[in-house]
C-alpha cells in the first residue's frame, strides 16, 4: 500500500505542500518552415584567439598529498552511516519499473551532471536503446564550458548571458525548466544549433523554442537549413511561451537572430514523430546549488512540465554549497528543505531522489608534500649527490611530517555531512537518498580514486574523470536495483 507523501510529511513535523492550482501554461505558437537537404555539421563563430605572455615556470606546483603526508595528518573521519530505507510506495518506482519502456526521469544537478557522462553511463544500465531519444528537453546551458548536450552543435553569440536561478532575480522570477537562462539585449546577438544528436541520426520536424514574452512584441528572424532568413514577430500573451517549427522533413540547422527584441531564452524542446520510448531529461550546470528550487516562481517553472509526468526526479547538489565559507549546515539544511518541498509541489507524484556530493581532497604544494620512498644513498651517489646525515634525514622526515596548513579532510567532513542532512530530508520528504560518498567508500577515499589506475578522479580532486562518473553511475543503479552487473 502506498503511503501518501502528506502524510509521511505530517507525520514527521514538516508542512506538506500546498496543492499546485497556479501553473501556468505555455502561449505556443506554430511556425510552417521549410527544410532542405541535409547539411555538413554546424560551424561556430571562431572567437578571437587572446595572447598571453607565457606563464614563468611554477618551481613550487600543486600536487596530489603523497601517502606519507596522508598518514600524517588523516583524522578520525566520520563512520558510513546507514542511509533510511526508502519509504513505502516509493519503492516499486526505484526498482524493475525504471527499466521498462515508458519510464520518464528528471535529473537536476550541478558540474557533474552537466558533462552527461553519469547519466549517459545510467541509460546503458537500464538498457535504454541507442536510438531512444533522450533530453528532448534541453536546458539554455548550451555553449556553456563543462556541458555537453545530445545536440551536434550549439553556436552561442558572445552577447549573450546566462543566468542563474539560483542566485535569484529575473532568472529566477522566469525560470526556464533547467533552471538557466540565456537573455541578451543587444541586435544581433545569434544562437544557432545542428539538431541532429550525430551525423547519422536525423534531425526532428518539430523543433520548440523556449522563451520568455515580454508585453512588448519582440522581432527575431530564423534561418533554417541555411535558407534565407524569415523576420518574425513575437506578440503572444506575457508569461513563459513556445515557438513551434514546423517542417515537412526532418530539420538540420535552426539559426536565431535578435533584430528587436530583448530575449529571454529558456531551451529547446525537440519533438520525434514517435513518443520516446524512455526520457530522461538531464538539467545540470556548472556551479548550480539547490537554491535554485528554493529561490524559483514555481508555477512559471511547472508550465514547461505539464506534458510531462515524470515518474522519478532525481536532485544532485551539494559540492558547490560545501565550498561556501564558513559552511553552515544549520542553514544548509533549511534551505535543502524548503527546495525539496518545492520540488514535491511541482511533482508530487514523481519518486524522488537526493544524490549528496562526492569526497573531495584539497592539493598541496610539491614543498610541503612528503614522499613514500626515499631515494637510495646509492642512487644518490650515482647522481653525483652526497647522501643526506642523520640529522639531515630527520630534518626531512620532520618536514614530511609536518601538517600542512589546511586540512587535507575538510572537504570530506563537510560531504559527510551534507550527506547525512540529505538523508534525513529525504526520508522527511519521501524521498530516497544516495551518496556519492558513500559509494565511493567513505569519506577520506578522494586521493585512493585519483590515484587508482585507471584514474577514477580528476586531479582537482573535486570532479571524476569519465570512468570515475561510470563507475558511480554502475554503483547507483545497483543500489536503485536496476542492474545486477557487478562492478568491475
Amino acid at each position: 500500500m502506498r503511503i501518501p507523501i502528506f502524510l509521511t510529511l505530517f507525520a514527521l513535523g514538516l508542512t506538506p505542500p500546498a496543492a499546485f492550482s497556479q501553473q501556468q501554461s505555455p502561449a505556443v505558437r506554430q511556425l510552417t518552415v521549410r527544410a532542405g537537404t541535409p547539411l555538413p555539421e554546424l560551424v561556430c563563430e571562431r572567437k578571437p584567439n587572446v595572447v598571453r605572455p607565457p606563464a614563468e615556470p611554477n618551481p613550487d606546483p600543486m600536487e596530489i598529498p603523497s601517502e606519507d603526508l596522508l598518514e600524517a595528518t588523516a583524522p578520525d573521519l566520520p563512520a558510513r552511516a546507514a542511509l533510511p530505507r526508502p519509504t513505502a510506495g516509493v519503492v516499486p518506482l526505484l526498482g524493475p519499473r525504471a527499466a521498462t519502456p515508458g519510464f520518464q526521469i528528471a535529473v537536476w544537478g550541478d558540474s557533474h551532471l552537466a558533462a552527461n557522462f553519469f547519466t549517459e553511463e545510467l541509460a546503458k544500465q537500464l538498457k535504454v536503446p541507442p536510438e531512444a531519444t533522450l533530453n528532448a528537453l534541453i536546458p539554455a546551458n548550451m555553449g556553456k564550458g563543462g556541458v555537453r548536450l545530445p545536440l551536434r552543435q550549439s553556436c552561442v553569440s558572445p552577447q549573450w548571458k546566462y543566468e542563474l536561478a539560483y542566485l535569484g532575480g529575473d532568472a529566477a522570477a522566469a525560470p526556464g525548466p533547467g533552471l538557466v537562462n540565456l537573455y541578451s539585449e543587444q541586435a544581433g546577438a545569434t544562437l544557432a544549433w545542428d539538431v541532429r544528436k550525430d551525423a547519422q541520426a536525423p534531425g526532428y520536424q518539430r523543433v520548440r523554442l523556449l522563451y520568455q514574452q515580454t508585453e512588448a512584441p519582440m522581432l527575431i528572424a530564423l534561418s533554417i537549413d541555411d535558407g534565407p532568413e524569415q523576420e518574425v514577430t513575437l506578440h503572444e500573451a506575457a508569461g513563459p511561451a513556445v515557438l513551434e517549427l514546423l517542417a515537412e522533413r526532418p530539420l538540420t540547422h535552426v539559426k536565431l537572430r535578435l533584430i528587436d527584441a530583448r530575449l529571454r531564452f529558456h531551451g529547446l524542446e525537440l519533438l520525434a514523430p514517435q513518443p520516446a520510448p524512455y526520457v530522461l531529461d538531464v538539467f545540470g550546470y556548472p556551479g548550480a546549488t539547490v537554491a535554485s528550487w528554493k529561490a524559483a516562481n514555481l508555477p512559471y517553472l511547472a508550465s514547461w512540465f505539464g506534458q510531462r509526468p515524470y515518474q522519478l526526479v532525481i536532485l544532485e547538489f551539494g559540492t558547490n554549497e560545501g565550498n561556501n565559507k564558513p559552511f553552515d549546515l544549520a542553514a544548509y539544511r533549511q534551505l535543502l528543505t524548503a527546495s525539496v518541498q518545492n520540488m514535491k509541489t511541482i511533482f508530487p507524484d514523481a519518486a524522488c531522489v537526493l544524490i549528496a556530493p562526492g569526497d573531495r581532497g584539497i592539493l598541496v604544494r610539491r614543498s610541503a608534500n612528503g614522499r613514500k620512498k626515499s631515494r637510495p644513498a646509492a642512487h644518490a651517489h650515482a647522481q653525483g649527490k652526497q647522501p643526506r646525515s642523520k640529522q639531515e634525514a630527520a630534518a626531512g622526515k620532520r618536514k614530511r611530517n609536518a601538517a600542512p596548513a589546511a586540512d587535507l579532510f575538510v572537504y570530506s567532513k563537510i560531504h559527510a555531512a551534507i550527506g547525512q542532512a540529505q538523508a534525513e530530508i529525504a526520508t522527511a520528504a519521501g524521498c530516497t537518498a544516495w551518496s556519492m560518498q558513500d559509494a565511493m567508500g567513505g569519506p577520506g577515499q578522494a586521493y585512493a580514486w585519483a590515484q587508482a589506475t585507471p584514474a577514477l578522479m580528476s586531479r582537482d580532486l573535486i570532479h571524476f574523470t569519465v570512468a570515475g562518473y561510470r563507475r558511480l553511475a554502475q554503483k547507483f543503479a545497483q543500489d536503485m536495483g536496476w542492474s545486477e552487473t557487478p562492478l568491475p
